[in-house]
């Protein structure tokens, strides 16, 4: 099968040559039944889902956002407790639901054979899960409709929310569901919807309503009844049957440990890569590439990774390296190439060290961070982003006008280990040594051991205690995960805001030598502390308030059987 791309104008296209269907009514009021014949026209209907489904065309600039790995020019309105109350209505969020139960309710007319339509009937299912995962993530407890609620269904439309539980475990039924009608990725590709994906996004769903449900116990946003051992023995099990050797799966490496993690993010193709098992492909040359080169490898645009995470990672024998203890002696440049050379390689794989490539194409090195520069020039922290460059595509070192064809993944294999990995760990305290082995014999890093952590000598505070083992898990899966998205799902369901809640987030140690008008912007320890005037007291998120959004405040009032998210009264 000819590669499936994921973009706007794609589908756009597609859907319009079933233009006597769209010609006839909208989308939403389909009635005939001979629209919903063939296979090809059930095709034709999923494909609109994938749009919104993955409407990012950039890892970091749009999805590493909010979390306290990377800053941008101003503090993250969620973590500084500056969040608003949702005023309007959430119609929206619920149209791409309603339109799969559409889909559900009509594709049993299709006179193909199963083997014909099974792949979107798989669709179907998976993007259901994904839609309400969204909304699960969001408001917690919403109605789970599984069928098309009409306007003048007030019985329907006035429903109070179901519990999360009920939303979390119809997710993973869908995701079962879809499992069983999915085609292979080997079938398929892996820039649509495919077994393998379906999977590793179960792995997501079940680790995250059971990590919740455990950190959120006896609170507001806990659930009574819950039992999140459960939710960690569905993401095991899912994870042992993507990992048994049966589909096409494995952990990008040619061999190459000082380049394949780096590299991994910034290919255009990664239809052969078996790591990735879903990403998003882009078309420059019809109009929908993506900017990410530009705003990687040209400029840094407000963004700047913290020195949060990059004391997480470990020196090249897997032990905490004194991250202030170098800092004293080594500024500005100096500190980024002294840290490269004596960490995991992954952390000079994430930041831009001085004298890296940039562009082959420009002949463009490295120099050093603009700490002082423009919004689009500027890096607020001193460790600028390197992950998803690419110096050999021809945007990078180019402005964001110019469009670039980058891969945006959306679920990869190393995931899949990591998320196996903790839910082993919660359920018996357990370290599943092989499958992190995978990911440290990647970058040349020792097999992965567990370090006492009143040791680090940049110890994380989460607000609790956990075991060494369980510390030093999150500690893997934040290197090797950074910047991908989901370190703010990571924070909310581990009820951790301590990480960052009356703290500012710091950069690297400035050489004032190079940088004499710095001095006011720095702490006691010489770093940067960007936030220091607009943030005095840290970030202010509102424990009892925000790990949920509130319910839009129309909804509210049409439907008083909707209750308000807890301190969003």
């Amino acid at each position: 099968m000819k590669q499936f791309i994921l973009t706007v104008v794609s589908f756009v296209v597609l859907l319009c040559s079933c233009e006597n269907f769209i010609d006839l009514q909208p989308m939403d009021k389909i009635t005939m039944d001979d629209y919903w014949s063939t296979s090809t026209e059930l095709e034709y209907y999923t494909r609109q889902f994938y749009p919104s489904f993955c409407p990012w065309t950039q890892m970091v600039a749009e999805m590493a956002t909010d979390n306290d790995d990377m800053i941008t020019g101003s503090p993250s309105i969620i973590m500084n407790g500056v969040r608003s109350k949702t005023t309007g209505n959430w119609t929206g969020e619920w149209t791409s639901i309603r339109n799969v139960n559409i889909f559900f309710e009509h594709y049993a007319k299709c006179q193909s054979g199963y083997d014909a339509y099974k792949q979107y009937l798989g669709e179907a299912y998976f993007f259901r899960a994904w839609f309400y995962f969204n909304l699960l993530k969001k408001y917690g407890d919403v109605p789970w409709y599984s069928h098309v609620i009409e306007m003048d269904d007030t019985e329907e439309l006035m429903r109070p929310r179901d519990s999360r539980l009920l939303i979390a475990d119809s997710i993973l039924a869908d995701l079962d569901n879809a499992i069983t009608h999915l085609e292979l990725r080997k079938d398929v590709g892996n820039n649509r919807i495919n077994k393998e994906a379906a999977l590793a996004f179960k792995t997501r769903v079940a680790l995250f309503e059971g990590s919740w449900q455990k950190y959120h116990a006896n609170t507001d946003f806990g659930t009574t009844g819950a039992d999140p051992t459960k939710y960690f023995k569905i993401c095991v099990e899912a994870a042992q049957e993507l990992m048994k050797g049966d589909y096409k799966v494995g952990i990008y490496s040619t061999g190459n440990p000082d380049e394949d993690y780096y590299k991994l993010f910034g290919f255009d193709n990664m239809s052969d890569i078996n790591e990735v098992l879903l990403y998003r492909a882009f078309n420059a040359a019809e109009g929908a590439g993506n900017s990410t080169q530009g705003f990687i490898t040209y400029n840094s645009n407000s963004k700047g990774i913290t020195w949060e995470l990059v004391s997480s990672y470990l020196d090249k024998d897997g032990k905490p390296y004194d991250y202030l203890n170098t800092a004293a002696t080594n500024k500005g440049n100096a500190f980024l190439t002294k840290i490269a050379e004596d960490c995991d390689i992954r952390l000079k794989s994430t930041v831009w060290i001085p004298g890296d490539l940039m562009s082959v194409g420009e002949n463009t090195y490295f120099n050093g961070p603009n700490i002082e520069g423009g919004a689009l020039q500027l890096c607020p922290t001193g460790f600028q982003v390197k992950k998803t460059a690419n110096p050999s595509s021809p945007a990078a070192g180019k402005s964001w006008e110019t469009q670039a064809e980058t891969g945006l993944i959306l679920l990869r294999y190393g995931e899949v280990l990591l998320n196996y990995a903790e839910a082993k760990c919660e359920l018996d305290n357990s370290v599943a040594y092989e499958a992190l082995n995978l990911l440290r014999q990647r970058v040349g890093m020792p097999d992965f051991t567990v370090n006492v952590q009143s040791l680090d000598k940049n110890k994380v505070d989460y607000g609790y205690s956990i075991t060494d083992e369980l510390y030093e898990i999150r500690r893997e899966r934040r290197v090797e995960m950074a910047l991908e998205g989901q370190r703010d799902e990571d924070y909310m369901r581990w009820a951790a805001s301590a990480l960052f809640k009356d703290k500012r987030p710091k950069g690297y140690p400035v050489d004032l030598a190079q940088n004499p008008n710095f001095s006011s912007k720095v702490d006691e320890n010489g770093l940067i502390d960007y936030y220091k005037g607009v943030m005095p007291d840290g970030y202010q998120f509102r424990d009892k308030q925000d790990y949920l959004y509130s319910i839009p405040q129309d909804e509210l009032t049409l439907n008083p059987n909707l209750k308000q998210n807890p301190g969003w009264y």
